[in-house]
């Protein structure tokens, strides 16, 4: 089967998967807007969390709720507003970029990496394979 994870851009010592996807999401003067963003999928977090400087590319409304990390600092703001895109591959091998709407945290800074939570991949219908020794891994349905 084909793989659509890796590790991350110009880190190969990091055995952690990546993807290349999007935050989608209206910017401060309503328009639509989208940033191509490099995802940690993060099999431990239960919710997509993006860095401060992503955010502030969009208009996002607090939903009264935050979290904590392991990186990144703590004070995360849970907010609504943005868009994940990611790809999946089906049993026949073919590629399909999904966007999911859930809400997502925001750090407080710019630290740690995007992350796709496990609240994403469960609203694809998708699981998570990954290989740390060969660095490669999908997103499958």
């Amino acid at each position: 089967m084909a793989d659509n994870l890796s590790t991350p851009s110009g880190n190969l010592s990091d055995k952690r998967p990546h993807q290349t996807g999007k935050a989608i999401g209206a910017n401060n003067w309503f328009i639509p807007s989208s940033v191509s963003i490099e995802w940690m999928v993060d099999t431990g977090a239960e919710i997509a969390c993006v860095t401060q400087a992503t955010a502030n590319n969009f208009r996002l409304k607090t939903t009264g709720g935050s979290a904590s990390a392991t990186t990144g600092g703590g004070g995360i703001l849970i907010k609504s507003g943005l868009t994940t895109e990611f790809e999946v591959i089906d049993q026949s091998g073919k590629r399909t970029n999904v966007r999911c709407s859930l809400d997502v945290g925001v750090k407080p800074n710019n630290a740690g990496a995007e992350i796709i939570g496990m609240d994403q991949i469960e609203s694809a219908n998708a699981a998570v394979e990954w290989e740390p020794k060969s660095g490669k891994g999908r997103i499958r349905l």
